[in-house]
């Protein structure tokens, strides 16, 4: 049945191709499905094909899965805006020494009936945030707080200029409906990194609300400037494959590539530093490493396969100096980010950022956005779920702590022993091992695994990485497989993709010690060689 649900929608687009103009994202989604299965039959195809037929077809698909991501128009690229996000990460960031990281909602919600609103029906509640973590208030509340907020925090004319922002991004800006206000108001708030909020808060002062759409285009420069660097590191064919992950990845649905600013900024870091590392690089590759982690804290993970590679080395007597550089850059760049960032904001709010973070990955707080090994465990693949994660499922979560963190150990032990005699980029790659096994970050956080697609499409003449690069495009189509069959049962895809990635890992690290045991036997024959023709000369 769910096949019919495909074919019919494919059926429908492909009837008449001129409707794709400016079309939807569901009928984008459903072509990715198409999209990524041609990619996977070509990855496994890759060996076997001519170098020439090989790289036109990647060309085409770069080509098919651009103009697919950007819905056949150029409405998306160049008109359209995330006002959700951006009233978030564009509105706090201009505001932050009023609001900090407690009073976007409170100060919103003012501004908004005092201009005859509410506009939008929100409801009875909101979100409320404050030193004892986030809670569910009435919206009573909310506007109490915004008073305050507004006659303590701001000047008369830092006011003013906040509500003409906000209220230009609530009612100026398609975006916003009924049911996206009350999702707002109910979310966590703002949480761009202390660092982040004191790059991002000039930016926002210097561009006008009017403007806004021009913010966009710093992500866009941004993932160019990843994509080339990738072709500088690893090659054409390299760049090719991220530019097709990064236009069909579920976690690329949003935020929308130019739909908001400086989103994007951490993953071209850390792809830059990949590359960087490849070409010997180790301090600059270090120090955008230090530079992703300061901007969102959990690309520090990223030196987990380095330091398993260092560590495992110091335990046979190798000093892997390069690896130690790569750490010295990472450290001087977060370093400096964070004495700057102390200059510019304070202790204070560097401290409530990080209890926000510890109460908003509590298992109270997880939503059916979420991605990790914790939503792996309690869902049974293929059993009949809710579409949004219940409180027996969180507290589920909550008591598998012991057994979820002593499997993630073994397998980070397991996959970091293999990786011992790995190249150094390729351990920089599974930097997103311990990101998934330890975490339970949002799903477009998830398009790290980038960096797992350039490394197996660095090498493709390997069967590791053809099965490896074929595995990752296989869960991104799972993603769009279920949200054109099962639209918004997340549950079911969150526990799907946990699954899948949970196997992926498996596979590699087998795979690796697999081949770090016959790298090991051929080294150790390479040495037994000259000493037994030694011994057949002092024989003769």
């Amino acid at each position: 049945m769910q096949i019919d649900v495909l074919i019919e929608t494919w059926s429908t687009i492909l009837s008449d191709p001129a409707d794709l103009y400016n079309t939807s994202r569901s009928v984008t989604e459903a072509l990715k499905v198409l999209l990524l299965a041609a990619a996977i039959g070509l990855a496994l195809a890759w060996k076997r094909l001519p170098v020439r037929v090989s790289s036109r077809l990647l060309i085409v698909l770069v080509v098919l899965t651009t103009l697919n991501y950007n819905r056949f128009g150029p409405r998306l690229l160049f008109d359209k805006v995330d006002t959700y996000d951006l009233y978030h990460y564009y509105l706090n960031a201009k505001y932050f020494d009023e609001l900090g990281y407690y009073d976007l909602y409170p100060a919103a919600i003012l501004a908004d009936h005092q201009a005859g609103g509410p506009h939008f029906e929100e409801g009875s509640r909101y979100m409320a945030q404050d030193p004892s973590g986030h809670g569910i208030r009435p919206i009573s509340h909310a506007l109490a707080r915004g008073r305050w907020v507004k006659q303590n925090q701001f000047t008369p004319e830092r006011w003013e200029d906040f509500r003409y922002d906000a209220l230009y991004l609530q009612r100026e800006i398609r975006g916003f409906n009924d049911k996206i206000w009350r999702q707002m108001i109910q979310d966590h708030g703002y949480n761009g990194t202390p660092a982040w909020t004191t790059l991002a808060r000039p930016v926002a002062r210097v561009v006008p609300v009017e403007s806004i759409k021009l913010l966009g285009f710093i992500d866009v420069a941004l993932l160019l400037v990843a994509a080339g660097a990738t072709h500088w590191a690893f090659g054409a064919n390299a760049a090719g494959w991220l530019w097709i992950m990064l236009m069909t990845s579920y976690s690329t649905r949003w935020p929308t590539i130019s739909w908001s600013y400086l989103r994007y900024d951490y993953l071209c870091a850390l792809i830059v530093g990949m590359a960087l590392v490849k070409k010997g690089r180790y301090l600059l590759g270090g120090v955008l490493t230090g530079y992703s982690a300061s901007m969102r804290l959990f690309p520090a993970v990223w030196l987990y396969g380095p330091g398993m590679k260092g560590l495992f080395g110091l335990v046979k007597g190798t000093v892997h100096r390069q690896l130690l550089v790569l750490l010295g850059g990472f450290l001087l760049s977060v370093g400096t980010l964070q004495a700057v960032t102390l200059v510019g904001l304070g202790s204070e709010q560097v401290k409530v950022h990080f209890e926000n973070m510890v109460d908003h990955n509590t298992a109270d707080q997880l939503s059916s956005r979420r991605i990790g090994l914790a939503l792996a465990l309690p869902y049974v693949p293929g059993q009949s779920v809710p579409k949004y994660i219940e409180p027996a499922r969180k507290k589920r979560v909550e008591e598998q702590k012991t057994l979820r963190y002593g499997l993630a150990a073994v397998l980070m032990l397991a996959l970091g022993w293999g990786l011992r005699n790995a190249r150094d980029e390729e351990t920089y790659a599974f930097g997103f091992v311990p990101f998934f096994l330890l975490t339970t970050a949002s799903y477009y956080y998830y398009v790290t695994r980038a960096t797992l697609f350039i490394m197996h499409a660095a090498d493709l003449s390997k069967l590791r990485n053809r099965v490896g690069l074929s595995w990752l495009l296989g869960l991104e189509l799972l993603c769009f497989w279920s949200e054109v069959v099962y639209p918004g049962h997340r549950v079911f895809l969150i526990g799907n993709l946990a699954w899948g990635l949970t196997g992926y890992i498996v596979l590699m690290a087998v795979w690796f010690i697999a081949e770090s045991l016959g790298s090991s036997s051929e080294s150790a024959e390479a040495q037994a060689t000259p000493q037994r023709a030694g011994a057949r000369d002092a024989d003769a």
